[in-house]
């Protein structure tokens, strides 16, 4: 069997808040708690850092992990998150002679993870037939009800006349804390565009709460996290 790989992609162009992934939470880079809880994993053969920023490279490989340089053509706010997997297991294999059999992505906005749930979802994959598995959350805000400005007015964003919302069918949101793909079904994906089409057909599902599904794009974000940290005793 390949290896199994975790990467933190981690840009560091961010345009909403320059510098996010190395912001401090809780006296830690960002980045930092998601790299310790990628190092407590014991299905994980190597943890990498995916990154085009020189400052992220250098707290990344502090905390102890590889860092793989992610090229300008994949680096900028439009670019596929799924690229840079591709282009660290083509580097790995270049590079080291390393085959990769899954890939674990977590992202560096996503900075809570309870212990244990890295190798659940890997185990998930691993037994079983799914093309990937990956951690969400059931929503608690129902987008049959939101609206949406026409024209300076509000309007229905879909038509739904349920107003119960035990009429309503259970809905789910992926939270980018793991998502553990094949290698296989990254690449016989790769040049297809759409929501998760990198994921494959068969995706299995690891439900978490919304406290560890919380991503940070924001100063008001950094502020709930630490929050949440501080109340899960993290």
């Amino acid at each position: 069997m390949g290896a199994i790989i975790g990467v933190v992609p981690a840009r560091g162009g961010s345009k909403g808040l320059p510098g996010k992934n190395t912001k401090l939470i809780r006296g830690k880079p960002m980045i930092t708690h998601v790299i310790e809880a990628a190092l407590k994993a014991k299905r994980l053969d190597r943890v990498i850092v995916s990154t085009d920023a020189d400052y992220i490279a250098t707290v990344a490989e502090a905390a102890g992990v590889e860092v793989i340089r992610r090229p300008d053509d994949i680096s900028g706010d439009t670019a596929p998150i799924e690229a840079s997997l591709r282009q660290v297991i083509r580097q790995l294999e270049a590079e080291h002679g390393v085959k990769t059999d899954v890939a674990v992505l977590m992202q560096a906005n996503v900075p809570i993870r309870p212990d244990g749930v890295i190798d659940e979802v890997v185990d998930k994959l691993l037994n079983s037939d799914y093309d990937s598995v990956v951690t969400g959350f059931r929503i608690n805000q129902r987008p049959e009800w939101m609206k949406r400005l026409e024209n300076g007015k509000l309007a229905p964003y879909t038509d739904c006349k349920d107003f119960r919302r035990q009429l309503l069918p259970t809905l789910y949101l992926l939270d980018g804390a793991v998502m553990a793909v094949r290698a296989s079904v990254l690449f016989a994906t790769e040049g297809r565009t759409g929501v998760h089409v990198y994921l494959g057909d068969n995706v299995g599902f690891v439900e978490q709460d919304r406290l560890y599904a919380m991503d940070v794009d924001s100063e008001e974000d950094f502020r709930m996290v630490e929050i949440a940290m501080e109340y899960l005793g993290m």
